[in-house]
């Protein structure tokens, strides 16, 4: 029976979807209520290995939320002054594994750990970020952009407005993207 089920199918030819206001919206709606949905699930697992894969599955969420909205919508919230658009790094400013760690511990919110800082910076500064340790680190998750300074660049938002990173805080960056 299953040989000839298998030997019958027939690839599903899916519709493409083009971006659009109204698929963000979509994405940001179903992405909020699975991540609200898997984080009440997470709480109620047994085991190390159930938590895991919860964390996982929000981890998931979270990254695909952050390259379909926020990639494919405004390219990211900040953007390294000078970088080639066409030749550079989607990063997270505050690591995405420690906005998913303050999500759980209850820090953030659903809306702020789906709105984390991103920024796009050039290839030789990505290069500089991990030989530097930061990787995966911050010196300050209030002052994030202190985990660039490093890299001895300026940054302005998505929409050109110039910010100073020694003073530009979480709450700015939340109150400013209106989340």
């Amino acid at each position: 029976m299953l040989k000839n089920l298998v030997e019958s199918y027939q690839p599903t030819n899916y519709k493409r979807v083009k971006r659009s206001e109204q698929t963000h919206q979509e994405s940001t709606q179903l992405t909020e209520r699975e991540i609200d949905r898997l984080l009440s699930s997470y709480q109620h697992q047994q085991t190390l290995q159930e938590k895991r894969l919860v964390r996982d599955a929000i981890d998931h969420w979270l990254r695909r939320y952050h390259g379909y909205v926020i990639g494919g919508g405004i390219g990211s919230h900040y953007v390294e002054v000078g970088v080639d658009l066409k030749d550079c790094i989607f990063e997270h400013i505050v690591p995405a594994r420690d906005a998913l760690d303050m999500l759980l511990q209850g820090i953030m919110t659903v809306k702020q750990a789906m709105n984390i800082p991103t920024c796009l910076i050039s290839k030789p500064n990505d290069q500089i970020l991990q030989k530097s340790g930061r990787v995966k680190s911050s010196p300050s998750y209030w002052y994030f952009f202190k985990r660039y300074d490093v890299l001895q660049a300026e940054y302005n938002t998505h929409d050109g407005t110039a910010i100073d990173p020694t003073t530009w805080t979480l709450e700015k960056h939340y109150e400013y993207f209106k989340i």
